[in-house]
């Protein structure tokens, strides 16, 4: 199995915007340490829950490793100009050497589409265009494009990625559905979703095996998408992460409100339904429905175990900071999976 911590960039209210940046970057470089694969950021704006530039703060972290992928979990496409992003994320296939994995989403929170001028409505068609857009860019050839979203006279894009014909891509799914779409593309589906029962897990996986098969699809890695968080003990990590963990619930819960009353149009209804059961969740349910994954390392490695056997996972991405936690807790953490975990599996 192979393993990366996936991390938000969170920041609460009177914490120390300075002192969370650089907690998150010290992680990467110690991801490279400690023997993992990869470390990816995710993209949010105009909230808590995550903050933008993912491309900024990789290229960092690109230049004080040398080994570990660097990727994307994910890029925004929806909102942003795909030339743009093309050029951005080649630059940072160059300064890795190499090393980026392009994780693609159309994002999913209304007040973040807000915040940029674009049609929340839009966002699956845009996605879907803005990915096209990128990947031509990336042929390296003179192109033009007139569609429904973006139009650009002849031109060529400038720099390319190193790999080719361009970076792994990676998206995440929550439905068998959604993975029978993007396996087809050469898309490797990221599987999982927030707090996700253990049952849905497996079922999403079972799905992804036969989905493979029929595409022929074998040389994909099967990415599992789980919160984990490690200390000596099973009572010390539950009293160490609860505070954070507690955050991450309110303030995600926070992110599916709808702005002045507004309701969810019907192409959004599993976001709503999302909405509802984050907000259903305390740290009791979480812990006792194994939601996020929260013990010592016996117990952890019991669960990994699980997701290696029982549903063929072959590449862990594990969020291990949530709700913004103190960069201790989570080095510390990282350090007992590779130290503790990693030796039982």
């Amino acid at each position: 199995m192979k393993f990366a911590p996936f991390a938000n960039i969170q920041c609460r209210q009177g914490h120390d915007y300075n002192k969370v940046y650089r907690g998150r970057l010290e992680e990467g470089e110690l991801a490279e340490r400690l023997g993992y694969d990869g470390f990816y950021l995710a993209e949010h704006a105009f909230v808590e829950h995550g903050r933008p530039s993912p491309a900024v703060s990789l290229a960092y972290i690109a230049a004080k490793t040398k080994r570990i992928r660097i990727g994307t979990a994910v890029a925004v496409l929806s909102w942003h100009n795909p030339l743009e992003v093309a050029q951005d994320y080649a630059t940072l296939d160059i300064l890795t050497n190499g090393r980026l994995n392009f994780g693609v989403g159309r994002g999913g929170q209304k007040h973040e589409f807000d915040g940029y001028g674009v049609d929340w409505l839009t966002s699956g068609a845009r996605y879907q265009e803005a990915l096209r857009v990128v990947l031509k860019a990336w042929e390296g050839k003179p192109f033009s494009w007139d569609s429904q979203f973006f139009k650009f006279p002849e031109l060529t894009v400038n720099p390319l990625p190193i790999q080719k014909p361009h970076p792994p891509l990676f998206q995440p799914t929550l439905t068998p559905e959604s993975m029978a779409a993007v396996v087809p593309l050469g898309v490797t589906p990221i599987v999982g979703a927030s707090f996700g029962s253990k049952e849905t897990i497996k079922r999403n996986f079972t799905a992804l095996k036969d989905i493979l098969a029929r595409n022929n699809r074998n040389d994909m890695e099967r990415i599992a998408h789980p919160h984990i968080f490690v200390s000596d003990t099973v009572e010390k990590a539950r009293k160490e992460a609860r505070e954070s963990v507690e955050w991450l619930i309110d303030d995600f819960a926070g992110t599916f409100e709808l702005p002045g009353g507004e309701k969810y149009p019907p192409q959004f209804a599993g976001r709503e339904k999302m909405g509802q059961y984050i907000r259903s969740l305390t740290f009791e349910r979480i812990v006792e429905n194994d939601l996020m994954w929260i013990g010592d390392p016996n117990s952890i490695a019991e669960r990994l175990r699980w997701l290696r056997d029982d549903c063929g996972a072959t590449y862990i991405l594990s969020n291990m900071s949530p709700g913004g936690m103190e960069h201790e807790k989570v080095a510390k953490s990282m350090e007992l999976l590779a130290k503790k975990v990693w030796p039982q599996l």
